[in-house]
């Protein structure tokens, strides 16, 4: 047969589709999906110099801008470890699209502010969630907010 054998002779994926649950196939669905986003994202963002969390983190600053967001806020808004986001926000701190600020009331504390530089990501980039969202108008408004309502369940 050779060293590159067909996948589907590997793989019967009619088999895997009769054997796999309805729940299954739902978390795969999530998965596969939730992926593909993440690269749209990962794709259209690229020509701007930055990552898919960095984009979101942009976009949880400029809603709270002019006020700053603790680096704790961010952590859980990202729903990520604290270590990722310190090195998220090094990232973006080279980059100058955000500032650090430690108050003198409260040493444990760090601030993060968007820059002058990080307002003007967040305008150019505000065109590539549009672009993805065009990729919903599969599903009408009302299958959107059961979709809505059944990943909230999630939580």
């Amino acid at each position: 047969m050779g060293r590159h054998m067909e996948l589907s002779k590997i793989v019967d994926l009619e088999q895997i589709k009769r054997d796999i649950t309805p729940r299954e196939k739902a978390v795969a669905n999530i998965q596969v999906r939730g992926n593909r986003f993440f690269s749209l994202f990962t794709k259209h963002l690229k020509p701007y110099g930055i990552s898919e969390v960095q984009f979101n983190v942009l976009k949880m600053l400029n809603t709270k801008h002019p006020e700053p967001l603790s680096a704790g806020e961010i952590s859980k808004l990202l729903i990520s470890q604290a270590s990722d986001v310190t090195r998220i926000i090094d990232r973006m701190l080279k980059k100058g699209l955000v500032s650090r600020d430690v108050p003198q009331e409260n040493r444990r504390m760090i601030l993060i502010s968007l820059t002058d530089e990080g307002l003007k990501k967040v305008e150019e980039t505000k065109h590539v969630v549009k672009g993805i969202v065009g990729a919903t108008q599969v599903w009408s408004d009302e299958e959107v907010d059961i979709l809505n309502k059944l990943l909230d369940k999630l939580e």
